[in-house]
């Protein structure tokens, strides 16, 4: 195997390497944007209940 063979081989590995990192911190952030959304979609429905109750509170008096 010559240097340059080799030298090959390692900037391949080396970028296998980087690209399986980069798609691990992609689905991480992916992972967290669909925690925000649900969060999110639970506030949402959360004030409209509210919102609902207390107009309810106030067609009742």
């Amino acid at each position: 195997m010559t240097d340059e063979d080799r030298e090959r081989a390692v900037r391949r590995l080396v970028g296998v390497a980087t690209l399986r990192r980069l798609r691990r911190m992609v689905d991480a952030e992916a992972g967290a944007r669909r925690a925000e959304a649900l969060w999110a979609r639970r506030l949402a429905w959360a004030f409209a209940v509210m919102a609902a109750l207390v107009v309810l509170a106030l067609a009742l008096r």
